[in-house]
């Protein structure tokens, strides 16, 4: 009988207890996901976010696994070996796709991590050849759970919903790795009160308070993890460094990483699977190593600041109206920065929980199903927030104290403990 069981600081043991699903895991594209973290510049915030997206693709795999435990034995699901070797897959598989620093890669290549793991399902021979093992349908299927095409409801739900396997690792694994406690739920009890009604994925009424807890471990963690403003500001930081160095390839001789010579030439030609999985972040923190030495003084100064954690300083504040920016970035470009690249206002939305369309559904003990906001006030009053900031660099608005008080006039701010 094969297994394998790997220790894990979330779930305790993972039990990989299939050999297909062993030598998925073995690929070099799952494998790569060890170089990729799970929460792109958030170690630069919180120092202990170091770990990958391999560890939570692992995470996910175990939630999933153990939940399909739960659901064959209660209500014989899945119902084919086949269906339960693709639940297992698409959550080892559903983040295969993501980029070095994730979404910031994304924003400024105009990539999205969906697309590219759909193409790594479908066009990287090593996967392919092991997912064309179970059947030549197995990798399209994959593909349509991850697409949402509707072929397979169950499992599109129980990876891809607002209650899934997806969420319910990294909330716990994100919690874990930065330090705080408001990312914790009771996983276990959720698990065992998920059950299937009329072929749809709900939760056992009795499980209400649990689910709130998820709810709100998942607001606030977003509220003081994903959208902290120092780790925006270092998405920003590291967007304006890939954007000066396109700026340079095109006007000046820069040295590049071969896998990065690929994408910033991505316009004479597509960027294929292969080219694309050579990317970590490794490269491009060797890239920024490189460039911290360049003559471009710019590239340089902003290679420097993030490899050395010189970020630029966040300013919660008001968005500001036209004039009152064009202001700033005259005050700015004064003090000898290019406001192109260290001037940036960002806003952040805060999603408290979605009714229509994608809401949680109960089951009631009378037997119907109803959604969660009409049975729990507290979700019910969760309100959608925003929050703006602007980033500058720290030595202006800390430390040059004519244009910082000129700055915070401006803003209406005061100065924050650094």
């Amino acid at each position: 009988m094969f297994e394998r069981v790997l220790k894990d600081p979330v779930h305790d043991e993972i039990v990989v207890d299939d050999a297909w699903i062993w030598s998925l895991v073995n690929t070099a594209a799952v494998q790569r996901l060890r170089r990729i973290r799970q929460l792109g510049t958030s170690y630069l915030t919180f120092h202990g976010a170091e770990h990958s997206r391999f560890s939570h693709s692992l995470g996910a795999y175990e939630t999933m696994r153990r939940l399909l435990q739960h659901l064959q034995k209660r209500f014989g699901w899945p119902h084919s070996d086949r269906d339960r070797k693709l639940a297992l897959a698409v959550a080892l598989l559903h983040d295969v796709g993501h980029g070095p620093f994730s979404h910031t890669f994304e924003k400024v290549y105009a990539y999205h991590h969906e697309d590219w793991t759909r193409r790594i399902l479908l066009e990287d021979e090593e996967i392919r050849r092991r997912l064309d093992e179970i059947d030549t349908d197995f990798a399209q299927d994959l593909v349509g759970v991850l697409e949402k095409r509707g072929k397979f409801p169950i499992i599109q739900q129980l990876i891809s919903s607002q209650l899934d396997v997806d969420r319910m690792d990294y909330l716990l694994r994100d919690g874990l790795h930065t330090g705080v406690s408001y990312g914790s739920f009771e996983l276990a009890r959720i698990l065992r009160s998920i059950v299937i009604s009329d072929g749809q994925v709900a939760i056992s009424e009795n499980a209400i308070h649990t689910v709130e807890q998820y709810i709100l471990a998942r607001y606030f963690m977003y509220a003081q993890v994903y959208l902290h403003p120092v780790t925006i500001g270092s998405d920003v930081l590291v967007a304006n460094i890939l954007k000066r160095a396109r700026e340079q390839q095109e006007t000046a001789a820069l040295y590049l990483p071969k896998a990065l010579t690929a994408i910033l030439h991505e316009d004479s030609r597509p960027l294929s699977v292969k080219e694309y999985l050579a990317l970590d972040e490794s490269t491009l923190t060797y890239a920024f190593h490189l460039w911290s030495g360049s003559k471009d003084e710019v590239l340089a100064d902003l290679s420097k600041r993030f490899l050395y954690r010189r970020l630029l300083y966040p300013i919660v504040c008001s968005e500001p109206s036209l004039e009152i920016r064009a202001q700033l970035r005259t005050l700015i470009r004064a003090n000898g920065y290019d406001p192109e690249y260290y001037f940036a206002g960002r806003t952040s939305g805060i999603t408290a929980y979605i009714y229509h369309g994608e809401g949680i559904s109960i089951a009631t003990k009378k037997g119907d199903k109803v959604e969660l906001s009409r049975l729990s006030k507290l979700v019910r009053e969760l309100s959608t927030s925003e929050e703006f900031c602007l980033f500058l660099p720290r030595e202006i608005f800390l430390e040059n104290g004519e244009t910082a008080e000129r700055i915070r006039r401006l803003l209406q701010v005061s100065v924050y403990p650094s």
